[in-house]
């Protein structure tokens, strides 16, 4: 059993942790005309992130996209990074190339199209700039290839 010699010195560390936040909630409740737009930002925001590119799949459902819909896996990172290590079946048109390059995958239109970049962002991005182009069913892989990786699935090296 552990027994406590020092509860006052305890209590007093709660009590000003409990007063500041009771006067940052004082703040907001006194100066609502700031908080409320900068919460209603906060989440609008955070909604137009997570739904930017197209829909956000993890390993399990990029592997079900491939079998059961015919997926294709573009993969947006430099030619270098792709040689070290892709996806089985992947095409790699870096994302700096996108723009002019595009047009390679217009047999694959209809299929769903699964972005990859090495951690999320770029694939996004590059989500975006395809459905520009026409791409409707766009999905990023969460979290790139390195969410791939550590899950221990395979990688392919391309020579």
């Amino acid at each position: 059993i552990l027994i406590f010699h020092n509860i006052n010195l305890t209590n007093k560390y709660i009590l000003s942790d409990n007063k500041q936040m009771l006067e940052f909630n004082l703040f907001l409740i006194d100066y609502w005309y700031f908080s409320v737009p900068l919460f209603l930002s906060i989440i609008l925001w955070f909604r137009s992130e997570t739904n930017r590119g197209g829909h956000r799949v993890n390993c399990s459902q990029l592997t079900n996209l491939v079998n059961k819909e015919s997926a294709c896996l573009l993969d947006v990172r430099p030619k270098s990074e792709f040689e070290t290590g892709a996806i089985a079946g992947s095409i790699n048109i870096p994302f700096e190339e996108l723009d002019n390059r595009n047009d390679e995958l217009l047999k694959e239109q209809e299929n769903p199209l699964v972005l990859i970049c090495k951690m999320g962002r770029n694939a996004a991005l590059a989500g975006e700039k395809m459905q520009k182009f026409g791409y409707n069913k766009t999905h990023v892989l969460q979290g790139g290839i390195s969410s791939w990786q550590q899950e221990g699935l395979p990688l392919v090296k391309i020579k």
